[in-house]
């Protein structure tokens, strides 16, 4: 039997482990028989309060017989469990879905294990341990064990034709929010970077006019580049900083950076021993030297770039990827760099602005405060928008969806039993099962219909790193498609289940209709029968 998730593979036999403990307690005091009687009593009342008693009491008999017949039929398909309809008669598995890094993955399995943390955790599930009653907990009703093999049939039936390709952009958001920089080390370079390189720059490109910038740095800076454009002097990398004269190539950092060597052609603040004996006779030079910002950024093998992207398994997956989608190897490192200066966060303290004056006024402080709380309240919504990913949230619902099935079929005995053995309930519990397992589907559509959006808003996969995310680039497409797909993942399954709450209703209604036209029938044909047994005997 196909499910949807890992957790669903133990949800469902700890859901129907609940439900024949219930079914127990039901059946070991006696309650079982008590909807039997009632039907007895109620059909007597009615033939009572109605005044049919006086026809004889074959109409009695038969509507008794009717209603019986029925509660029967549903108690032994229901209620009663069987052998034959054990979940152990069959595996129970789960198809995951296609990766970039996997695009073939192997199905798994309860028999064979999931491959999950689920196997230790919830090993009581498969062999009975989670509870003392013992018994047969993993035999199921034939009508609900039919109702969840169809409805696993047919979900499978559908994925199966509906063809979900791995997107891209999405493996590479999920591992981008992933990676994070924890190497101390790492990130007091980066720091350092930031104020001896990158805030002198910055500083320097203010001043300077846009007359004295270069061709070449003025076409880097073209709102027409759609690889750089203006806001490529935002962050630390920046290849105007890093081409143009006057900036990375010619400033040098403030102090000797571990990894660089002395190169007494560009340290020439440093003693060269060549020249002769040193000014101060107890001066030693540093043990590294000081590096341009140009080479403390790219040299390959100890810059602050390669060790940025480089330095952990997660990151180098990812600036694999981007190499993969970039023609430029340079574009996809610095992509990659970005993002780990986001993650990184450096910050520059200005002193000055770090101490208060002291002379706010009350009217003044009151409406800073509430200017920041109103901005809060703006990022708030905006990190809801554009921090939402695919992955979490489909994985989060189909948690969802492995516990809700796990209570329908716990409460399902009950349900069965509190209805009197209802015919309408048996129909309102399949619609439950097939309404709440082809949830799975519609998140499917969902994927297939994001893979699509993408595609139409990056057609030639012309995105940013901080595009991924809207606190760099506050790139309004991906906010629209996080929000639409957060609606979709939400709003498929509810206008779902609405419509298939109608169709249930009209189920009811309509069986309703034929138990009470056949009760009838039955009643009326006694009726007519009851005087012509009566007259025949006096003749």
């Amino acid at each position: 039997m196909q499910l949807d998730s890992y957790l669903e593979i133990f949800t469902t036999m700890y859901g129907w482990a609940f439900a024949n403990i219930i079914g127990e307690v039901i059946t070991g005091t006696g309650l079982v028989i008590v909807p039997f009687m009632l039907i007895v009593l109620n059909v007597w009342r009615e033939a009572k309060e109605q005044g049919a008693e006086h026809n004889g009491v074959m109409g009695v008999i038969d509507s008794i017989g009717t209603k019986l017949f029925v509660a029967l039929f549903v108690f032994s398909v229901c209620f009663v469990t069987l052998p034959i309809t054990s979940l152990h008669s069959v595996n129970l598995r789960f198809q995951p879905m296609p990766t970039l890094e996997d695009p073939n993955p192997v199905p798994v399995t309860r028999d064979g294990g999931t491959g999950s943390t689920y196997d230790t955790a919830m090993s009581d599930a498969l062999d009975g341990t989670m509870s003392t009653a013992g018994g047969p907990l993993t035999q199921v009703p034939a009508w609900w064990f039919t109702s969840m093999a169809i409805s696993s049939g047919i979900n499978n039936a559908f994925k199966s034709a509906l063809r979900n390709t791995p997107n891209e952009f999405r493996a590479i958001e999920e591992l981008a929010r992933m990676a994070t920089i924890n190497d101390p080390q790492l990130l007091h370079m980066v720091q350092r970077f930031y104020s001896e390189c990158f805030r002198p720059a910055q500083s320097r490109y203010i001043e300077t006019a846009r007359t004295d910038i270069t061709p070449g740095g003025q076409a880097i800076l073209d709102p027409s580049n759609t690889q750089y454009g203006p806001s490529d002097t935002g962050w630390i990398g920046s290849q105007f900083f890093r081409t143009e004269p006057g900036f990375y190539r010619d400033m040098r950092s403030a102090n000797p950076v571990p990894g660089f060597a002395i190169n007494y052609a560009r340290d020439t603040d440093y003693h060269n021993p060549a020249s002769g004996a040193p000014l101060y006779p107890d001066y030693v030079n540093p043990d590294w030297g000081r590096p341009t910002c140009a080479e403390w950024w790219e040299t390959p093998s100890g810059g602050l770039r390669e060790s940025m992207i480089s330095h952990t398994s997660t990151w180098r997956s990812l600036r694999t990827r981007f190499t993969n989608l970039f023609a430029s190897r340079d574009y996809a490192d610095d992509q990659v760099a970005q993002l780990a200066q986001s993650q990184a966060n450096p910050q520059f303290v200005d002193a000055t602005l770090a101490l208060g004056t002291g002379n706010d006024s009350t009217s003044s402080g009151l409406a800073r405060n509430v200017g920041t709380a109103a901005s809060t309240l703006g990022v708030g919504i905006l990190s809801l928008l554009t921090f939402v990913t695919i992955t979490p949230l489909l994985n989060g619902l189909l948690m969802m969806q492995a516990f809700i099935l796990m209570g329908l079929y716990m409460f399902l005995p009950m349900v069965v039993f509190l209805s009197g053995y209802s015919l309408r309930v048996m129909l309102y519990g399949a619609v439950g099962i097939f309404t709440v397992k082809f949830w799975a589907v519609l998140w499917s559509i969902v994927l297939w219909i994001d893979d699509r959006l993408m595609r139409a808003m990056y057609p030639d996969g012309s995105f940013q790193i901080g595009d991924l995310f809207g606190s760099l680039s506050n790139d309004y497409k991906v906010m629209l498609i996080n929000l639409l797909m957060m609606s979709l993942f939400i709003g498929l399954p509810l206008l779902w289940t609405g419509m298939m709450t109608w169709i249930g209703i009209q189920l009811g209604g309509a069986m309703g209709s034929v138990l009470g036209s056949a009760n009838q029938t039955a009643t009326n044909a006694t009726s007519r029968s009851i005087p012509s047994v009566s007259r025949g005997g006096r003749r």
